[in-house]
């Protein structure tokens, strides 16, 4: 006992102990900051995971409505072209009833402002009259203005002032 009580008392011993308590002190802090930081590691693994994995369905989605918008836009471009080429059904029948109409008031040019509203009124009746049938079908298929000049209404024309003068009536 009184070699134990010698060895302790020696400054030897007690710069041996002062090491060994500062080293494992240093041990024990450097242990539990490494362990921190894995932690702190792995949480910011998983926080980039999550990250990347929201971006990733982000990004898929807005990809996919980008497609579908795409093809969206593509169809709304064919039928506005479409649309563009093929005139309504109520524009075609007013097209008709003024060709018809400057067609008749060629053979009727003194007065045009009664002649031509009554032409209108004529060219309408005509229409209304052939809606169905065989005539109609046939002047969707021949231009009206050729139809008026072979049709039964073209027979009953006057002739125009400038046909009688090139007659030298």
């Amino acid at each position: 006992m009184d070699i134990l009580l010698t060895a302790i008392a020696h400054p030897f011993t007690w710069g041996l102990l002062a090491g060994l308590v500062f080293a494992a002190w240093a041990f024990f802090s450097g242990w539990s900051a490494k362990r921190a930081l894995r932690r702190e590691v792995r949480r910011l693994e998983e926080h980039c995971r999550t990250a990347a994995e929201l971006n990733a369905k982000g990004t898929q989605s807005l990809q996919a409505e980008a497609a579908q918008l795409r093809e969206a836009n593509r169809n709304l471009e064919i039928t506005v072209a479409e649309l563009k080429n093929k005139p309504d059904r109520a524009e075609l029948q007013k097209l008709y009833v003024l060709d018809r109409a400057a067609a008749l008031m060629a053979g009727r040019a003194p007065g045009f402002a009664p002649a031509w509203q009554a032409a209108l009124q004529e060219a309408q009746a005509e229409l209304d009259k052939t809606s169905t049938g065989l005539l109609p079908w046939s002047r969707r298929i021949v231009h009206p203005s050729i139809a008026a000049t072979s049709g039964p209404a073209a027979a009953s024309l006057p002739p125009a002032d400038g046909d009688a003068a090139s007659r030298g009536d």
